[in-house]
């Protein structure tokens, strides 16, 4: 199972130690969610490798070997639209 080694080493952590082990990890990638969308509807092969118990939703990319994962409150932000930058107050 993806993910299962950095399990081992989170019970007892905090959420912020938990997802701090995880990136450190070689073959963990932190990405943003418009990211983490286009990954999970690419034509990857991609499974899913959630760590709910840091709060991140994984994706595993047989391709390069990497588990690129999003913080699930950044997630639901950006599919709520509140994460999404306002196109009229951006800067020129």
């Amino acid at each position: 199972m993806v993910g299962l080694k950095a399990n081992n080493g989170l019970s007892g952590k905090t959420l912020w130690e938990r997802r701090e082990l995880l990136r450190s990890q070689a073959n963990a990638r932190f990405v943003d969610p418009e990211q983490f969308c286009a990954l999970a509807v690419s034509c990857r092969k991609i499974t899913r490798a959630d760590e709910s118990a840091a709060g991140l939703k994984g994706l595993f990319s047989e391709e390069d070997g990497l588990t690129y994962y999003v913080e699930e409150e950044t997630l639901e932000k950006y599919r709520d639209g509140v994460d999404v930058p306002n196109p009229s107050l951006e800067l020129v």
